[in-house]
């Protein structure tokens, strides 16, 4: 009886140890807010589909982003995009264009290319993308984030 409950409390132990090595991993990678983009999903409530990078895929400079979005994430065929790294700096900021018109509710095709310096002490690094938002309404901004490994 008391080796199944030891056996049992190791086993607990283990779990709960190897949950908070992988969340704390995550987390570091996570945009305030815990928004992480699931790529591929295009339904009304996610505006966006990233062609590349996937999440947590390895990049390096030029980055070279690409995927569709709604043509209303777009002010004059073009959107903001930046990297920052698990700490919050800022390693590059780019502009995504769109590769037809724009003017549509419909998914348009996107293309950008982030340039950055790794002059960061982590590998790991979020891309966030933002729709363009003239308005300035805070109530109408959307971001996108994308959890990346730097190399």
């Amino acid at each position: 009886m008391k080796k199944t409950i030891v056996i049992i409390i190791i086993l607990v132990i283990t779990l709960v140890v190897a949950f908070l090595i992988f969340d704390w991993g995550r987390r570091e990678a996570v945009a305030p807010g815990g928004n992480v983009t699931v790529t591929g999903t295009t339904t009304e409530e996610f505006p966006i589909t990233v062609d590349f990078p996937k999440t947590n895929q390895i990049v390096k400079s030029p980055i070279k982003i690409s995927g569709k979005v709604r043509g209303n994430w777009f002010f004059e065929g073009s959107f903001p995009i930046k990297l920052e790294d698990a700490d919050g700096n800022v390693l590059g900021t780019s502009i995504a264009t769109s590769t037809e018109s724009w003017m549509t509710t419909d998914f348009i095709p996107f293309t950008s290319v982030l340039s950055f310096e790794k002059a960061t002490s982590t590998t790991r690094a979020v891309l966030i993308l933002k729709n363009d938002n003239p308005s300035g309404d805070p109530t109408k901004d959307q971001n996108i984030y994308i959890p990346l490994m730097l190399k």
